[in-house]
């Protein structure tokens, strides 16, 4: 494998694990369940009881630092 930036050949791979993103309608949601009380509060306990995370795999080079996703 090649660095697309300084064509050198020392690459190494790492898989990375990283966090979606929370998106705009999930806030405006939990904004609505915590105005209804009870309601609000199972489903605030639900929503946030864990982001999913998912496994990228980046190449790496080790003489100009250079990082892109595989």
């Amino acid at each position: 494998m090649v660095c697309p930036k300084c064509q050198s050949e020392d690459v190494t791979m790492q898989a990375v694990a990283e966090q979606k993103k929370r998106s705009c309608l999930f806030v405006i949601l939990i904004i609505i369940l915590l105005c209804i009380p009870v309601i609000g509060w199972i489903g605030l306990f639900f929503l946030l009881r864990g982001r999913k995370t998912e496994t990228n795999t980046y190449a790496v080079c080790q003489n100009c630092g250079n990082r892109w996703k595989i």
